[in-house]
């Protein structure tokens, strides 16, 4: 069991400031669950224990934390439509610059034809390199959001230490 444990003074520190109805998290509450996710093993289940010195509205802690991975996965899901945007235009460029070094080929320089070869080759390979490379990544944030989605949230009152 991964655990991780947040302390706030109050509950609004949660929350987005800018945020006036509460249902985002704060970007720095967000990034420090983020930070906390990636030590974390393969597999195992996480509950997020949140010490608060004052009341906590759950319902409202769980909306906002299931909002923000929403949120994620929206952009995710359009990274990935852009992603796929880009791939197929330079693909496409990149062949069409490759057959057209292969057919200028004699007809005008060797320089201009290999420039030419040059930036299709470069174009196909970016298209390969969001196949590769990007791709994945967005996979990965997915199945951490997945992750995410299951983890049990239990919200604790801080202990008063000022006697």
């Amino acid at each position: 069991m991964h655990e991780i444990k947040l302390k706030i003074q109050e509950e609004k520190d949660l929350y987005d400031p800018f945020d006036e109805s509460c249902r985002t998290l704060n970007s720095d509450v967000a990034d420090y669950l983020s930070r906390q996710y990636g030590r974390q093993e393969i597999g195992e289940d996480t509950v997020l224990k949140i010490k608060c010195g004052g009341p906590v509205d759950f319902e409202r802690v769980k909306g906002a934390f299931q909002e923000t991975i929403r949120e994620q996965e929206r952009h995710n899901a359009a990274q990935k439509k852009l992603n796929l945007i880009k791939q197929l235009w330079l693909l496409c460029i990149g062949v069409v610059f490759v057959a057209a070094a292969i057919l200028l080929d004699g007809v005008i320089g060797s320089v201009p034809v290999e420039l030419i070869s040059i930036v299709g080759s470069f174009a196909v390979w970016e298209a390969a390199n969001i196949w590769i490379v990007e791709n994945p990544r967005i996979r990965l944030a997915k199945r951490t959001l997945k992750r995410l989605n299951s983890t049990k949230i239990v919200v604790e009152q801080a202990e008063d230490t000022t006697e």
